[in-house]
C-alpha cells in the first residue's frame, strides 16, 4: 500500500467515488424493495385465510412500498444535501 498515493487524489475524484457508491446503494436498495414486494404477494397467496399471516403479510407489503417510495425520493435529498450544505 502506497500511502503517497492518497496526496495525489483530487477532490474530484473522492466526488465521483462517493456518487458511485450512492448510486449503487439506491439501485441495490430498489431491488431490494421489489423482492420484498414479491415475498409480500407470496405472503398474501399462502395465507390461506389465516388472520396472523395476512398481517404479517400486510406489514411487509406497507414496509415495502415505504422503503420503495424512500428509494425514489434519497436522490434528491442527497442532491440538496450535496448542493446546500458540501457545495461539491
Amino acid at each position: 500500500m502506497d500511502i503517497n498515493r492518497i496526496e495525489t487524489v483530487s477532490s474530484s475524484d473522492l466526488a465521483a467515488f462517493i456518487i458511485e457508491m450512492l448510486n449503487w446503494a439506491i439501485n441495490f436498495a430498489a431491488v431490494l424493495a421489489v423482492i420484498m414486494i414479491i415475498v409480500a404477494g407470496f405472503q398474501y397467496i399462502t395465507s390461506m385465510g389465516d388472520e396472523k399471516k395476512i398481517a404479517n403479510a400486510n406489514r411487509s407489503l406497507i414496509f415495502s412500498l415505504v422503503g420503495m417510495i424512500l428509494v425514489f425520493i434519497a436522490p434528491s435529498v442527497i442532491q440538496f444535501v450535496i448542493d446546500n450544505f458540501l457545495n461539491i
